[in-house]
């Protein structure tokens, strides 16, 4: 006998919007426009002939036909999943898009990323590298690393400050504390003449390199040291830290840098700090990701990881 079902990418439209809530971000995880989910939907409503959505003005909700059909579907796709994992244990590896600033990925993840990937071989990490703010539904990102503050989180007085954004929208993100910006100044050791360091009045004198995404990083540093500083004529600017930190190995100044991206270099001897004073910044690094996607597995096991990776470098801060 003929099954009478609905077209089955309609239910899984309808699954996925009733779930999110949200027929922008099923249209999101589905890959297609937000139309299409709609006609979806408009589909079922007809096959039906009920209502399945509340449309509101700014959300929907399910009527008390979409929610019984909701649980069903939700209990057959629970179902046909469960089987699925269990046929093919060896399943097509699940994608992980990760957003982070273009320094800290070359010089900290990068050269970690490898131990997560061997032990999660079921996970594929892409990464997209941007200093912009994060928008999980413009970009398709699945968990973002930003530096910054959160939420009502207070700037510390005087700490040099982050002009940078995490997140234009907050409403739903959740963020895990990676560890504090520290900045500190560097520079090759030839340009220290066998001193081990300076004063912040004889730093003043040697030509600086600037971060642009951290434009003020110099002007409040040397605030904290009670000199005042205007950028000089020698002075040298770039666009992102690892621009900065590969003139300060050419030797063409000192660059002020979170500590965090030139931890190889200074273990190496090819970069040489120039003052104790290391100053934390009005920011922390967090990882950014949606709350209600949390605990989704490749997810979760990220936040696991990369918890663990930072915590060495949040203790020894």
């Amino acid at each position: 006998m003929r099954r009478d079902l609905p077209n089955l990418l309609s239910l899984r439209a309808f699954e996925c919007a009733a779930r999110h809530m949200s027929f922008t971000l099923a249209a999101d995880e589905l890959c297609v426009t937000q139309s299409a989910v709609s006609r979806h939907i408009r589909n079922l409503e007809v096959h039906y002939g009920a209502r399945l959505f509340n449309r509101l003005t700014r959300e929907v909700e399910l009527t008390k036909a979409g929610l019984r059909l909701f649980r069903t579907v939700e209990h057959a796709f629970d179902a046909i999943e469960s089987t699925s994992r269990e046929l093919a244990p060896r399943a097509v590896k699940r994608s992980l898009v990760v957003s982070i600033l273009p320094t800290l990925a070359s010089t900290w993840l990068m050269p970690r990323l490898a131990k997560f990937t061997q032990s999660h071989q079921n996970i594929e990490v892409r990464l997209h590298t941007s200093i912009e703010p994060v928008s999980f539904e413009r970009d398709g990102i699945d968990v973002a690393i930003r530096v910054g503050k959160p939420p009502a989180q207070r700037r510390r007085k005087g700490a040099p400050r982050i002009d940078l954004v995490m997140t234009a929208e907050w409403k739903g993100v959740g963020f895990d504390r990676l560890f504090a910006d520290v900045l500190v100044p560097v520079c090759h050791p030839a340009l220290l003449k066998e001193r081990s360091q300076m004063s912040a009045a004889a730093l003043k004198r040697l030509p600086k390199i600037h971060t642009d995404s951290r434009a003020h990083a110099w002007e409040d540093w040397f605030a904290t040291q009670g000199v005042d500083y205007q950028a000089g004529a020698r002075d040298l600017h770039f666009g992102h830290f690892f621009m900065s930190v590969r003139a300060a190995l050419d030797g063409r100044g000192v660059a002020l840098v979170p500590d965090v991206v030139v931890q190889d270099h200074l273990a190496s001897g090819d970069l040489v700090v120039t003052s104790t004073a290391r100053i934390v910044s009005a920011g922390e690094y967090y990882l950014l990701y949606r709350k209600e996607r949390a605990d989704e597995s490749a997810i979760a096991a990220f936040r696991e990881w990369i918890g663990g990776e930072s915590a060495s470098i949040a203790a020894a801060q």
